[in-house]
């Protein structure tokens, strides 16, 4: 189970600053707004399949995971 803390932790980090900005863009527009937050996590989806949630997750938190 600890070897998805990596992947996880990545991908919330590259997740979070998205929804916030597509909710700051997109805040009067509902239905574009969850159209940008479905094809966030779609992309999420597809970079989990990648080791980069991994690196991101090792570069921000500063340390080997």
């Amino acid at each position: 189970m600890s070897a998805y803390i990596p992947t996880l932790l990545g991908c919330l980090i590259m997740a979070i600053p998205a929804i916030l900005l597509a909710w700051i863009a997109f805040r009067r527009e509902r239905a574009i707004f969850w159209f940008a937050v479905t094809m966030i996590f779609v992309g999420l989806g597809y970079l989990a399949t990648t080791p980069t949630p991994e690196g991101v997750a090792k570069v921000v938190m500063g340390r080997r995971m």
